[in-house]
């Protein structure tokens, strides 16, 4: 009798952990296709139950959780650290699947020197590339931030610039509530 209780057990247990790993390996189909086009070091993530996503760079070494109201991610591409006018970075692009203001860029700029006016470092971005902003300075969490909405060129987004040891972030989107999200959820 013991023997039969445990063969029984033994069976439903491991029905329900192939149920499991089915229902977890059709959950995160989307996932798999976002990935596919992403460097090794570069992964969207997908909560095992619900819909959380969030993306975690191992190269530039950061992490952050996609606003849910994006219902996760459409698109996602990387693009590896290059120079340009004598600012080096790297960028991850991003398109939600629903919502406005899904399309957002995190950059990531490399710098020498910590002591970095943000400001002044922000502006001097801004004139480089031809955009146009008013600058003022914010919080969001532990970080001072220095933000600033481009009417011409980004057609209104707005983009916040914070700086985290050796690197300027500029995070790039049309809402300021999604940019705090990512900014204050995130590992830096």
């Amino acid at each position: 009798m013991k023997k039969f209780i445990f063969l029984v057990v033994s069976v439903v247990v491991l029905v329900l952990v192939a149920g499991g790993f089915f229902y977890w390996w059709q959950n995160q189909t989307d996932v798999r296709a976002l990935n596919k086009t992403l460097p090794e070091g570069v992964r969207v993530v997908k909560s095992l139950l619900g819909n959380e996503y969030g993306v975690i760079n191992k190269i530039d070494k950061y992490e952050f959780k996609i606003p849910s109201e994006w219902k996760g991610l459409k698109e996602t591409a990387y693009m590896p650290e290059r120079t340009e006018m004598e600012y080096t970075g790297a960028s991850i692009d991003m398109s939600g699947n629903e919502g406005g203001s899904r399309i957002a860029t995190i950059d990531r700029f490399k710098i020498n020197d910590q002591s970095v006016n943000l400001k002044s470092w922000a502006q001097k971005e801004f004139e480089t590339f031809g955009l146009v902003g008013d600058f003022s300075d914010d919080k969001v969490g532990e970080f001072e931030i220095v933000k600033t909405r481009e009417e011409i060129h980004l057609v209104g987004m707005a983009v916040y610039f914070f700086k985290k040891d050796l690197a300027i972030y500029a995070i790039t989107n049309g809402s300021e509530e999604f940019i705090r999200y990512i900014i204050a959820n995130g590992k830096w």
